[in-house]
């Protein structure tokens, strides 16, 4: 097939628009403004601004949910159905489908006086507003629930430790579970001192750590204090005394292995000897006996190291409630002694209860455990503590009440950390998870202290949480209202 030669075809002319005519006008494009952050004061506004229209547009919002939003969501009534009188009634006395105004009526009010709804990136800080308007007057429920509830024999004997000095936990107060603890979180070593010193100072010398060594020393101290009180003289002695020392003569089958040291019996039978011989004297019949005090002394000294000895604290106390009725009956017949022997007294007799506990190992590492203090008065079937200023029955009581314990006690359950979590966990999911909550919320220290003590002051009184829970249930169910 022959080809053409075109070659020699002019060249296509290009489009020239240079001669087209210029627009006098540009387009121009809105401008795009840039984010602004929103300051402070204006989250703070958006805030107050939910608030209101939350606190003053729930009953509205209720309403509207009630009669028409949850009917059209179960299918009871179909979107746009017919109202009925209260609508009828609400869009002709007030030109909207409810009664009471909801929170976009209230808006729609506000903005007629020239008040703007907050723009939408402050939608967060409108709806922690509106949130907080409900959930404000439960707070004092809620704070209860948090650090726990006290009973009134509880926060009394918290007052008082704290009076004392000590710093407890909420979880020790609570009526609810209370967790056993060495006090308000952070304070374990300042309530241990506390302790050690109230203790020791019953005995009549206050030290921070409390050991054998102590012991030992206040025994030999107060020893020395009766020595001084009883040598030299003569007292009189009453009938129980008479009769605790004709028991120690005459009965030493019915008392531990003491009556039958030397010192002791020989004295007690020298005492009796003398009392039968001027009992028996023609009309004779004595109500007191005098005796001297070295040979008071010189028993009442054998009767302490005897029952000090002795590895049987049962004895023991046998041994100190034969001193006790012997020393009260020289206090009731001799008034110029009765002050020193009043504060003397008491000071002996906490440094055995020291003592008994030291040897119950309540006492490691020179600090003692309230707790043990408490459980071990509790169970003894002999008062050794009499009440006076200076006595640590109170310190026990505090202790176990409280269940306040020492440093070297483990804090909570002796359960291992599995199983107090187990624990924990189930009962938080019947509703009682009080003890994990203060552990997650880190509620048990003095702070929370301070705030259970405020809510113990104002009594619940019949709380009635009908008003905030509505409001509440106001604020969540809005967005899921159908439009107006």
């Amino acid at each position: 097939m022959a080809t053409e030669d075109i070659s020699d075809l002019p060249v296509p002319k290009k489009d020239d628009l240079s001669d087209l005519p210029i627009p006098k006008q540009r387009i121009r494009f809105p401008d795009i403004k840039p984010y602004e952050t929103p300051s402070i004061p204006e989250r703070l506004g958006a805030t107050a601004y939910g608030a209101v229209t939350g606190l003053l547009g729930a009953p509205g919002e209720l309403e509207k949910l009630v009669v028409k939003t949850a009917p059209e969501f179960a299918g009871i009534k179909e979107p746009g159905e017919t109202r009925g009188l209260r609508q009828a009634a609400a869009e002709k006395m007030f030109g909207r489908e409810t009664i009471f105004p909801t929170t976009k009526d209230i808006e729609r009010y506000g903005e007629r006086v020239g008040v703007s709804p907050p723009r939408e990136e402050v939608s967060g800080a409108r709806m922690l507003g509106e949130l907080g308007i409900g959930l404000l007057p439960m707070l004092p429920s809620v704070g209860r629930a948090i650090v726990g509830t006290p009973s009134k024999t509880s926060e009394a004997l918290a007052r008082r430790a704290e009076e004392l000095g000590f710093k407890i936990s909420p979880a020790q107060v609570r009526a609810d579970e209370p967790v056993p603890m060495k006090g308000a979180t952070g304070f374990a070593e300042h309530n241990q001192t506390k302790a050690n010193q109230l203790a020791s100072r019953g005995t009549g010398k206050q030290v921070n750590e409390i050991d054998d060594a102590f012991l030992a020393e206040r025994f030999k101290s107060l020893g020395k204090d009766f020595d001084n009180l009883y040598q030299g003289r003569v007292f009189n002695i009453d009938q129980p005394a008479i009769n605790a020392l004709r028991a120690m003569a005459q009965m030493e089958t019915q008392l531990p292995a003491f009556a039958s040291v030397n010192p002791v019996k020989q004295e007690a039978l020298n005492i009796i000897n003398n009392y039968n011989s001027l009992a028996s004297r023609l009309g004779s019949n004595p109500t007191t006996f005098g005796i001297e005090g070295n040979a008071l002394q010189r028993m009442r000294n054998a009767l302490t190291a005897a029952a000090r000895s002795t590895n049987n604290r049962g004895s023991a106390h046998e041994i100190y409630d034969i001193i006790n009725v012997i020393d009260e009956s020289v206090e009731r017949n001799h008034p110029q002694i009765a002050a020193a022997l009043s504060e003397l007294r008491p000071k002996y007799r906490n440094t055995i209860v020291l003592e008994d506990l030291y040897r119950k190992a309540g006492i490691r590492q020179g600090n003692i455990s309230l707790e043990n203090l408490g459980d071990m008065l509790a169970t003894s079937n002999k008062q050794l503590v009499r009440r006076t200023g200076m006595d640590i029955d109170e310190l026990g009581r505090l202790g176990r009440e409280l269940r306040l314990r020492a440093r070297w006690q483990p804090e909570g359950s002796t359960a291992s950390a599995g199983e107090q979590t187990g624990r924990a966990l189930g009962t938080a999911l019947i509703g009682r998870g009080a003890d994990l909550a203060s552990q997650l919320l880190r509620t048990r220290g003095s702070v929370a202290r301070r705030a259970q003590k405020f809510y113990a002051d104002r009594p619940k009184a019949g709380t009635n949480l009908t008003v905030p829970a509505g409001l509440a249930a106001a604020t969540v169910a809005r967005p899921l209202q159908t439009e107006e």
